[in-house]
């Protein structure tokens, strides 16, 4: 599974929550509640612990049509949440995730899980 980062015409970095999910092996069933419990949970940001604040680490990702909801999450909360989840992959995911943050390198398009 590939992690896809996105880039926004300001030049934000970032990943969508069901991409992460997918390519963090967790259970499809549970994609609702465990975005929901990451949006809300309190996270050690560069800039002190605080919830992710909307417009700023995450946005709603439009997908007319679409029933399950979907984020597009900056590479910062990306990183945290993969470290706090049960997956066998987050170290995986949370370094590669760091590397393009501070490196800016889009490498995580060449990395398959």
């Amino acid at each position: 599974m590939k992690l896809e980062v996105f880039e926004s015409k300001h030049g934000t970095k970032v990943v969508t929550a069901s991409n992460l999910h997918a390519a963090l092996k967790l259970p499809v069933r549970q994609y609702g509640a465990l975005v929901r419990r990451w949006l809300r949970d309190a996270y050690e940001f560069a800039d002190g612990i605080r919830r992710p604040q909307p417009y700023r680490d995450f946005a709603k990702r439009p997908r007319p049509g679409e029933p399950i909801e979907d984020f597009f999450l900056t590479l910062e909360l990306a990183k945290l949440i993969a470290l706090r989840t049960n997956s066998k992959d987050k170290l995986k995911y949370a370094r590669l995730l760091d590397t393009v943050l501070h490196n800016g390198q889009m490498s995580l398009f060449q990395q398959a899980a």
